[in-house]
Protein backbone atom coordinates (compact mmCIF):
# COMPACT_ATOMS: atom_id res chain seq x y z
CA UNK A 1 0.00 0.00 0.00
CA UNK A 2 1.20 3.05 -1.15
CA UNK A 3 2.39 5.95 1.57
CA UNK A 4 -0.60 8.29 0.04
CA UNK A 5 -3.17 5.46 0.17
CA UNK A 6 -2.74 5.48 3.70
CA UNK A 7 -2.14 8.70 4.73
CA UNK A 8 -5.25 9.69 3.39
CA UNK A 9 -7.73 6.55 5.03
CA UNK A 10 -6.29 8.69 8.01
CA UNK A 11 -7.43 12.09 7.21
CA UNK A 12 -10.99 10.76 6.21
CA UNK A 13 -13.57 8.36 7.89
CA UNK A 14 -15.19 7.36 4.66
CA UNK A 15 -17.10 4.46 2.79
CA UNK A 16 -14.59 1.95 1.55
CA UNK A 17 -17.70 0.12 -0.36
CA UNK A 18 -20.72 0.02 -1.89
CA UNK A 19 -21.56 -2.80 0.44
CA UNK A 20 -20.22 -1.21 3.50
CA UNK A 21 -22.37 2.04 2.57
CA UNK A 22 -25.31 -0.32 2.79
CA UNK A 23 -24.81 -1.96 5.44
CA UNK A 24 -24.36 1.68 7.47
CA UNK A 25 -27.75 2.50 6.34
CA UNK A 26 -29.57 -0.52 7.07
CA UNK A 27 -28.23 -0.59 10.72
CA UNK A 28 -29.47 3.26 10.87
CA UNK A 29 -32.89 2.30 9.82
CA UNK A 30 -33.43 -1.39 11.88
CA UNK A 31 -31.98 1.64 15.16
CA UNK A 32 -34.33 0.65 18.66
CA UNK A 33 -32.12 2.55 20.91
CA UNK A 34 -30.09 5.11 21.51
CA UNK A 35 -27.03 3.14 20.97
CA UNK A 36 -27.83 1.83 17.96
CA UNK A 37 -28.84 5.22 16.84
CA UNK A 38 -25.58 6.04 16.60
CA UNK A 39 -24.93 3.88 13.47
CA UNK A 40 -26.96 6.87 11.43
CA UNK A 41 -24.75 9.35 12.83
CA UNK A 42 -21.98 7.40 11.84
CA UNK A 43 -22.99 6.54 8.44
CA UNK A 44 -24.42 10.28 7.91
CA UNK A 45 -20.70 11.74 8.75
CA UNK A 46 -19.12 9.05 6.24
CA UNK A 47 -21.04 9.90 3.65
CA UNK A 48 -19.84 13.65 3.93
CA UNK A 49 -16.59 12.54 3.26
CA UNK A 50 -17.40 10.59 0.16
CA UNK A 51 -17.02 11.93 -2.58
CA UNK A 52 -18.24 10.11 -5.61
CA UNK A 53 -20.66 6.88 -4.39
CA UNK A 54 -20.63 5.76 -8.28
CA UNK A 55 -16.75 5.40 -8.23
CA UNK A 56 -16.84 2.90 -5.00
CA UNK A 57 -16.16 -0.99 -5.62
CA UNK A 58 -19.03 -2.81 -4.48
CA UNK A 59 -16.79 -5.16 -2.11
CA UNK A 60 -13.42 -3.50 -0.82
CA UNK A 61 -10.69 -5.57 0.00
CA UNK A 62 -10.56 -6.61 3.66
CA UNK A 63 -6.99 -4.79 4.15
CA UNK A 64 -8.23 -1.56 2.90
CA UNK A 65 -11.51 -1.84 5.83
CA UNK A 66 -11.14 0.52 8.68
CA UNK A 67 -15.00 -0.23 10.07
CA UNK A 68 -16.68 -2.74 8.82
CA UNK A 69 -19.32 -5.22 9.69
CA UNK A 70 -16.81 -8.22 10.73
CA UNK A 71 -15.04 -6.10 13.57
CA UNK A 72 -15.62 -7.61 16.88
CA UNK A 73 -18.37 -6.59 19.20
CA UNK A 74 -16.43 -5.12 21.79
CA UNK A 75 -13.90 -2.78 19.52
CA UNK A 76 -17.63 -1.50 17.56
CA UNK A 77 -18.40 -0.49 21.01
CA UNK A 78 -15.90 1.57 22.07
CA UNK A 79 -15.98 2.94 18.79
CA UNK A 80 -19.43 3.89 18.91
CA UNK A 81 -19.08 5.36 22.42
CA UNK A 82 -15.70 7.25 21.56
CA UNK A 83 -18.30 9.11 18.65
CA UNK A 84 -20.94 9.80 20.75
CA UNK A 85 -18.66 11.62 23.32
CA UNK A 86 -17.09 13.78 20.81
CA UNK A 87 -13.97 11.62 20.66
CA UNK A 88 -12.64 12.49 23.73
CA UNK A 89 -11.98 9.52 26.06
CA UNK A 90 -12.50 9.52 29.30
CA UNK A 91 -9.48 8.32 31.48
CA UNK A 92 -9.51 8.43 35.01
CA UNK A 93 -6.33 9.87 37.18
CA UNK A 94 -5.41 6.52 38.83
CA UNK A 95 -4.99 5.19 35.81
CA UNK A 96 -2.74 7.68 34.17
CA UNK A 97 -1.07 8.15 37.49
CA UNK A 98 -0.29 4.50 37.21
CA UNK A 99 0.88 4.02 33.57
CA UNK A 100 3.29 7.22 34.87
CA UNK A 101 4.81 5.46 36.79
CA UNK A 102 8.53 5.16 36.88
CA UNK A 103 8.34 6.32 33.29
CA UNK A 104 10.57 9.19 34.37
CA UNK A 105 10.48 11.81 31.20
CA UNK A 106 9.40 10.50 28.22
CA UNK A 107 10.58 10.99 24.31
CA UNK A 108 9.14 10.28 21.26
CA UNK A 109 12.43 8.93 19.77
CA UNK A 110 11.16 8.93 15.84
CA UNK A 111 9.84 12.89 16.13
CA UNK A 112 12.59 15.87 15.33
CA UNK A 113 13.01 18.53 17.98
CA UNK A 114 10.79 20.52 15.62
CA UNK A 115 7.99 18.64 15.53
CA UNK A 116 8.46 17.43 19.83
CA UNK A 117 7.97 21.04 20.25
CA UNK A 118 5.32 21.92 17.90
CA UNK A 119 3.18 19.03 19.43
CA UNK A 120 4.11 19.98 23.06
CA UNK A 121 3.28 24.28 22.34
CA UNK A 122 -0.38 22.82 21.07
CA UNK A 123 -1.13 20.58 24.31
CA UNK A 124 0.14 23.82 26.16
CA UNK A 125 -2.72 26.00 24.26
CA UNK A 126 -5.33 23.36 25.18
CA UNK A 127 -4.51 22.97 28.33
CA UNK A 128 -4.59 27.23 28.24
CA UNK A 129 -8.26 27.15 26.74
CA UNK A 130 -9.54 25.55 29.63
CA UNK A 131 -12.18 23.28 26.99
CA UNK A 132 -11.57 20.32 29.17
CA UNK A 133 -9.38 18.30 32.03
CA UNK A 134 -6.04 17.43 30.05
CA UNK A 135 -6.27 14.10 31.79
CA UNK A 136 -8.91 13.31 28.62
CA UNK A 137 -6.57 16.26 25.87
CA UNK A 138 -4.34 13.28 24.19
CA UNK A 139 -7.02 12.26 21.69
CA UNK A 140 -7.97 15.70 20.26
CA UNK A 141 -4.35 15.75 18.94
CA UNK A 142 -5.98 12.82 16.40
CA UNK A 143 -9.03 14.84 15.12
CA UNK A 144 -9.43 16.73 11.90
CA UNK A 145 -10.11 20.51 11.92
CA UNK A 146 -13.38 19.39 11.13
CA UNK A 147 -13.80 17.38 14.24
CA UNK A 148 -12.37 19.91 16.30
CA UNK A 149 -14.83 22.34 14.99
CA UNK A 150 -17.55 20.40 15.04
CA UNK A 151 -16.96 19.78 19.24
CA UNK A 152 -16.15 23.45 19.78
CA UNK A 153 -19.82 24.54 18.08
CA UNK A 154 -21.24 22.03 20.94
CA UNK A 155 -18.59 23.80 23.67
CA UNK A 156 -20.09 27.20 22.55
CA UNK A 157 -16.02 27.89 22.13
CA UNK A 158 -16.41 28.34 18.00
CA UNK A 159 -14.92 31.60 16.58
CA UNK A 160 -18.15 32.78 16.05
CA UNK A 161 -19.71 31.97 19.38
CA UNK A 162 -16.74 33.96 20.81
CA UNK A 163 -16.55 37.10 18.20
CA UNK A 164 -20.82 37.32 19.08
CA UNK A 165 -20.13 37.73 23.01
CA UNK A 166 -17.08 39.98 22.64
CA UNK A 167 -19.23 42.13 20.11
CA UNK A 168 -22.47 42.08 22.57
CA UNK A 169 -20.25 43.16 25.64
CA UNK A 170 -19.03 46.18 23.05
CA UNK A 171 -22.37 46.86 22.20
CA UNK A 172 -23.45 47.18 26.27
CA UNK A 173 -20.51 48.67 27.33
CA UNK A 174 -21.63 51.55 29.80
CA UNK A 175 -19.36 53.53 31.87
CA UNK A 176 -20.60 52.09 35.26
CA UNK A 177 -19.23 48.54 34.18
CA UNK A 178 -16.39 50.25 32.15
CA UNK A 179 -13.77 47.92 33.94
CA UNK A 180 -15.78 44.49 34.15
CA UNK A 181 -16.48 44.71 30.57
CA UNK A 182 -13.01 45.37 29.95
CA UNK A 183 -11.48 42.88 31.72
CA UNK A 184 -14.41 40.41 30.49
CA UNK A 185 -13.59 41.70 26.76
CA UNK A 186 -10.15 40.89 27.31
CA UNK A 187 -10.31 37.72 28.35
CA UNK A 188 -12.62 36.40 25.58
CA UNK A 189 -9.58 38.09 22.89
CA UNK A 190 -7.48 35.84 24.56
CA UNK A 191 -9.73 33.03 24.12
CA UNK A 192 -10.35 33.62 20.77
CA UNK A 193 -6.40 33.69 20.25
CA UNK A 194 -5.98 30.38 21.59
CA UNK A 195 -8.64 29.04 19.52
CA UNK A 196 -8.03 30.19 16.38
CA UNK A 197 -4.42 28.65 16.91
CA UNK A 198 -5.75 25.34 18.09
CA UNK A 199 -7.59 25.40 14.70
CA UNK A 200 -4.91 26.61 12.21
CA UNK A 201 -2.44 24.31 13.42
CA UNK A 202 -4.91 21.33 13.85
CA UNK A 203 -3.57 19.93 10.53
CA UNK A 204 0.06 20.27 11.26
CA UNK A 205 -0.16 18.58 14.32
CA UNK A 206 -1.91 15.62 12.85
CA UNK A 207 0.35 15.43 10.04
CA UNK A 208 3.21 15.27 12.51
CA UNK A 209 1.70 12.22 13.96
CA UNK A 210 0.70 10.52 10.47
CA UNK A 211 4.69 11.06 9.86
CA UNK A 212 5.95 9.93 13.10
CA UNK A 213 3.40 6.62 12.69
CA UNK A 214 4.64 6.21 9.62
CA UNK A 215 8.20 6.16 10.44
CA UNK A 216 7.58 4.16 13.68
CA UNK A 217 6.45 1.30 11.64
CA UNK A 218 8.95 1.86 8.88
CA UNK A 219 11.56 1.26 11.39
CA UNK A 220 9.86 -2.20 12.91
CA UNK A 221 7.80 -4.51 11.81
CA UNK A 222 6.80 -2.59 8.72
CA UNK A 223 3.33 -3.42 8.53
CA UNK A 224 1.66 -1.19 6.30
CA UNK A 225 -2.13 -2.49 6.68
CA UNK A 226 -4.24 0.97 7.44
CA UNK A 227 -5.96 -0.71 10.73
CA UNK A 228 -2.24 -1.40 12.08
CA UNK A 229 -1.51 2.42 10.83
CA UNK A 230 -4.13 3.72 12.49
CA UNK A 231 -3.46 1.64 16.00
CA UNK A 232 0.00 3.18 15.80
CA UNK A 233 -1.21 7.16 14.93
CA UNK A 234 -3.66 6.65 17.94
CA UNK A 235 -0.60 5.44 20.12
CA UNK A 236 1.40 8.00 19.28
CA UNK A 237 -1.42 10.50 20.68
CA UNK A 238 -1.21 9.57 24.29
CA UNK A 239 2.37 9.06 24.00
CA UNK A 240 2.73 12.86 22.86
CA UNK A 241 0.76 13.99 26.20
CA UNK A 242 3.01 11.82 27.97
CA UNK A 243 5.68 13.91 26.91
CA UNK A 244 4.33 16.88 27.48
CA UNK A 245 3.19 16.12 31.38
CA UNK A 246 6.38 14.30 32.21
CA UNK A 247 9.06 16.89 30.34
CA UNK A 248 6.47 20.28 31.65
CA UNK A 249 5.56 19.12 34.87
CA UNK A 250 7.55 16.55 35.41
CA UNK A 251 5.20 13.75 37.11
Amino acid sequence: MKKSDIVKSLINEKFASKAQQRYFYAKCDDASNKEEREWCDMAKEFSDDTPNFKNLPEKAKPKKETTNPKMKKGELMEYINFKKNGGVKKLRKKDIVKEQRNVGVQVIDEMDNHDRRDVMRYLEYIRESGLLNMFGAYPLLNWTKKDMERWLYGQKQDIESIEYQIEELKDDYEDDYEDDNESEIESLEEQLRIINYLLNNKQKIRDILIRTALRRIQNGNGDMETRNVQRVFEKLAKESWMMWTTGIYGH
